[in-house]
């Protein structure tokens, strides 16, 4: 019997639904769930019905009968028989009171929001980006700079990254992290020694950076045009200045503020209007303003455009971090001492809040509209607060084994990162109070024993560690809608089955994750995380998931993994009943479960079989049950299976052996050779040692399994006459050269039986997929054997890797590790009778069949094979297509693929939905995947628009489009509106004369003016005459005409 705690909290869960079974309603509720109609008074009559029922327990009708009584409530024959297997988790024909409080407990916690919006992945996956800093000494301080619109708004997306360190070296970074320019910042009263920049901030509407030094100055660059212009330079502070922070209006005439934090527990804030970049404008005559802290106290009209605020000692110990709080008009500073952390208005009149630590905060990171303040401090521990009550947290969270440095907020204040000095980032969800991951994953080379400063962009969700090295984290990056629909596990599909009992959908990942789903809602029932688990260095490692079937009831789940194990599960409660093992480390490629025996195989290149009532190591971590290897006729891994209750099981290996075992009696009968589909292969039997056999003895045995067979009896047997016999029964007598004897046989990657095919020799009913692109089809009566193959691919290098059939194996569904899905008609292929085929109807029901102008290359690939006939062929995938599941009832496919996604498609070809998604399930309406659509063909969008295209097609009528003109038109031969007036326009009319345009105004108070683009101008060099070209000279000296003798020179002699 339950107890009363679990009764107190299945009262409490089912509370919310007292007041909708008043007895105002009493009218019959049919085929609701349970959960929804069980109020607190009727939980305890139901609990007196269990304790005054015989042997405290209920048949199927008596609890039929109390469910009508008391709830009100009736179901249909089939409905109830769900609940009721659903209910009767030990499947022995009775309901007991713990059973039913195990159930009800189950529908709460599914219809709890928190349990559907749990994400199957962690926030942050993978290694960070490491990266050099480019410094010469640790970076002290790291911040981003965004870019400034006119209306004084800023993008995440527009700006850089600045980093600092200790000896004032300044870094400008793109949002990519690459490096733009470096500059530096030192004291211009130190000519020898430099200073130790602690703190640096960016003012991005004045286009100034700010650093504080140990010199206790605060200094002012200008970054004006890609310039670092020393501007102002305020020394002298009482003590030095270690953290600032720089608040900024969007409105101009509001006042921007700088908040300054020093050693001695003091917070200062300076003032000024942004109007014409206030005290930072140009002024003539003077490039550097020099002024002491004191100067701005007593003698403000040194520098009237910044205001100076001060305010009595907030800490005893030095301020470690600053920060505006807008919507309160606050400044608030934390400290490593009781008083840790302050926020006050600027008046220190209206708001004074004093949050308490014992051992201080050390940082602090709120949201303005959520209004949460999250703390991280010396005593490793992250504190919740309500800002507007100081006196407690609203949650605490422990974990952190060193002091917490970084805080960084999510989705509204409810994900909390939280960084430590050990470099270990972890994530709390605060609405469940609970440690989501631990990353430990920040290497030691990015700053082992120096403090590290970080840095988050809220759109691109990077946060940025920067201490010796960079480095870059995705904190759990969001989808795109526009390229992708969502996932339905954290890594790849490796199977999908349909449970046709209870009419819920189960998926298998390689993240070791179980889920449950609702085919017609797309809700997640149940999950189970870390399904298979295997012990390395003292720590739980999650095992992949590479096998899954059903019991032949429908009633549970049994799983294999690539450590060799395999588990028993009620996929309904998520409870592991049985644990099994092949062998240690060696992958489970395929699983079966018949009448009474659960069978594996994998890598061990045997079949194991296992006793259905045998009693395992359960779920609580006990030794796994070893089965009973079958005998070892494999000599490489075994990658497909298929098995055909109760007649054949059906082994295929990486190296093209296809072995055909009996069911009953564990016996191979016919042996196959995929690459030679038509070489005889003579099957050869030994008698088993009835020891198991040792390693070294497993190797001899295998070696000794196919050998030659004595020759006793035989003598009569003409060697030379067989031999000869047997030559001329092959098909090619043709020698093949060494090198191609040398080639890797072909790999069967996928199998399937067709099992309403009778067992006769002429009838195919076994398909095996090979790597070549072919499915081969094979008989497996022990007469039969190769009967044909078809090629199921349209593109180089593809091959199928999943199949899937109906119940009546009309079609046979392949997915190709391209992506693509292909539907086959099987009614008329191989069964050794003629079958009428109507074309009409499946044209009516695949639009593939539709004739095309230009046919598409599914098509042409099929044009010299007209059996199978190819009903409909799509790109369903980016990836490789690893499961296919079709639901006979809703004429929906299912297809699930390495790029984590399981797609429901319908029997027609159109896409609906992907399980998992963002997007809502709708049966009714169909779309286009968002990553497919982007590559996919001309064929692949008339199967998802439903045959529609977009073009002319012959014998369509041709649309009247002069219907719409009236009598009165044609009469006076004008159609549509009148023209608008005037007819002729506005042309002839002027122009608008354009408005003045004021003369730029450039500020010429500096020698140089910053100019940030300019009309292109003649160079200022000499301008050199080219010289004639010899074509134009020659034309001119032969045009030129003959010079004239002086008159004074004397006749040459001749």
């Amino acid at each position: 019997m339950a107890n009363d705690s679990d009764m107190k909290s299945l009262m409490t869960l089912s509370s919310k639904s007292e007041a909708s079974s008043a007895p105002l309603s009493r009218a019959k509720w049919r085929n609701v769930p349970l959960h929804e109609r069980c109020a607190l008074s009727d939980m305890v009559k139901i609990k007196e019905a269990f304790q005054d029922a015989y042997r405290n327990k209920f048949l199927p009708n008596e609890f039929r009968d109390l469910l009508r009584t008391l709830l009100n409530v009736e179901y249909d024959d089939e409905e109830y028989k769900i609940l009721f297997l659903k209910i009767n988790t030990n499947r022995n024909g009775e309901i007991e009171w713990d059973e039913l409080v195990s159930h009800l407990l189950l529908g709460y916690f599914g219809n709890d929001p928190e349990n559907q919006r749990e994400s199957l992945q962690l926030p942050i996956m993978g290694l960070p980006t490491i990266m050099r800093s480019m410094h010469r000494q640790t970076i002290s301080r790291i911040c981003f700079c965004p870019d400034v619109a006119k209306n004084r708004t800023t993008d995440p997306m527009q700006g850089a990254y600045i980093t600092a360190s200790r000896d004032g070296m300044i870094n400008w970074w793109t949002l990519d992290m690459n490096l733009l320019r470096t500059a530096y910042s030192s004291s211009p009263h130190l000519k020898v020694r430099t200073t130790w920049v602690t703190d640096m901030v960016c003012m991005p509407d004045v286009n100034i950076v700010v650093t504080s030094s140990t010199e206790r100055d605060l200094r002012f660059y200008d970054c004006t045009a890609k310039t670092f212009t020393l501007k102002i330079v305020i020394t002298s502070w009482e003590y030095m200045i270690c953290a600032m922070y720089y608040h900024f209006h969007k409105d101009e005439n509001e006042n921007c503020i700088l908040v300054c934090g020093d050693v001695g527990g003091y917070v200062r804030v300076l003032l000024f209007s942004p109007i014409k970049r206030g005290p930072f404008r140009n002024q003539p005559g003077r490039a550097l303003t020099q002024l002491r802290h004191v100067d701005l106290q007593r003698r403000p009209h040194l520098l009237p455009e910044l205001r100076l605020v001060e305010g009595p000692r907030a800490h005893r110990e030095w301020v470690r971090q600053v920060s505006f709080y807008a919507s309160l008009h606050c400044v608030v500073s934390c400290a490593t001492c009781p008083d840790s952390l302050l926020m006050c208005d600027l008046a220190g009149s209206k708001t004074h809040n004093m949050f308490r630590v014992d051992k201080g905060v050390q940082c602090f990171v709120f949201d303005e509209d959520a209004h949460i303040l999250v703390t991280g401090g010396p005593d490793c521990t992250v504190r919740v607060w309500n800002p507007f009550v100081p006196a407690k947290p609203s949650a605490v969270f422990h974990g952190h084994h060193a002091g917490v440095t970084a805080i960084v907020l999510q989705n509204a204040g409810q994900t909390v990162y939280s960084l430590s000095r050990d470099r270990v980032i972890k994530v709390w969800d605060v609405q469940g109070q609970n440690c989501v991951q631990t990353y430990i994953d920040v290497p030691p080379q990015v700053g082992e024993r120096t403090p590290i400063s970080a840095v988050y962009n809220p759109v691109t969700r990077e946060l940025i560690l920067a201490a010796v090295k960079i480095a870059v984290l995705v904190l759990d990056e969001q989808l795109n809608p526009q390229h992708t629909d969502g996932f339905t596990h954290s890594r790849a599909v490796a199977k999908v089955l349909y449970n046709p009992l209870f009419k819920v959908v189960i998926t298998c990942g390689m993240d070791s994750i179980i889920i449950n789903w609702d085919p017609v809602t797309g809700k997640r029932n149940m999950m189970v995380r870390d399904a298979h688990t295997r012990l390395l260095h003292g720590e739980l490692i999650p095992v992949e998931i590479t096998a899954a079937c059903f019991d032949p009831g429908n009633q549970l789940l049994v799983t294999g993994a690539r450590n060799g194990t395999l588990k028993v599960w009620n996929f309904n409660t998520g409870l592991c009943l049985r644990c099994m093992s092949i062998e240690h480390m060696c992958e489970v490629t395929n699983c079966f479960w018949v009448e009474g025996r659960i069978m594996a195989v994998g890598w061990n290149r045997h079949v194991t079989e296992f006793e259905e009532g045998g009693a395992g190591g359960g779920g609580g971590g006990g030794a796994a049950e070893r089965g009973k290897a079958w005998e070892t006729r494999h000599t490489d891994d075994v990658l497909a299976a298929a098995a055909r209750s109760p007649l054949t099981l059906a082994t295929a290996t990486y190296n093209s052996e296809l072995i055909l075992w009996k069911l009953e009696t564990g016996q191979p009968y016919r042996q196959f050779s995929c690459t030679e589909p038509m070489l005889r292969i003579k099957m050869t039997y030994t008698k088993r040692t009835t020891s198991p056999p040792t390693a070294a003895a497993g190797s001899q045995h295998r070696a000794s399994a196919i050998h030659r067979p004595s020759a006793v009896g035989r003598e009569s047997v003409d060697c030379a006459a067989a031999v000869q016999k047997a030559r001329a029964r092959r098909v090619s007598r043709v020698a093949l050269p060494a090198a191609a004897q040398r080639v890797r046989k072909l790999a069967a990657h996928a199998m399937i039986f067709l099992p309403t095919r009778p067992c006769a020799m002429h009838v195919a009913s076994l398909m095996v997929a090979l790597e070549n692109g072919q499915v081969q089809c094979w008989s497996d009566h022990p007469a039969g054997g190769y009967q044909g193959s078809f090629q199921a691919v349209h593109t180089a290098g593809d091959y199928v890797s999943a199949f899937a059939t109906d119940i009546a194996n009309d079609y046979l569904f392949t997915g190709t590790t391209v992506g693509y899905v292909k539907v086959w008609l099987m009614t008329n292929y191989l069964r050794n009778e003629e079958v009428h085929v109507n074309m009409p109807k499946l044209r009516m029901t695949f639009p593939f069949l539709w004739r095309d102008r230009i046919e598409g290359r599914a098509k042409r690939c099929v044009r010299e094979q007209p059996l199978p006939l190819l009903l409909n062929s799509y790109r369903a995938h980016l990836r490789c297509v690893t499961t296919l599941a079709y639901l006979d009832d809703l004429r929906l496919l299912l297809s699930g693929s390495s790029d984590y996604s399981v797609r429901v498609w319908r029997l027609t070809g159109e896409y609906l939905h992907t399980l998992g998604s963002f997007v809502p399930l709708d049966l009714t309406a169909t779309r286009f995947p968002p990553d497919v659509k982007k590559v996919a063909s001309f064929t692949t969008f008339k199967v998802w628009r439903g045959g529609e295209v977009s073009r002319y097609v012959p014998g369509r009528a041709v649309v009247d489009a002069l219907r719409d003109i009236t009598a009165l038109e044609l009469r006076t031969r004008t159609f549509g509106a009148p023209a608008p007036e005037p007819l002729l326009g506005r042309y002839l009319a002027p122009p608008a004369r354009p408005e003045p345009q004021l003369p730029p105004t450039l500020d010429d108070s500096l020698p140089t003016i910053p100019l940030y683009t300019h009309l292109r101008m003649a160079s200022t060099q000499p301008v050199r005459r080219p010289p004639t070209p010899e074509l134009v000279r020659a034309t001119r000296l032969r045009r030129a005409p003959p010079a004239r003798k002086p008159h004074f020179r004397a006749a040459e002699p001749e």
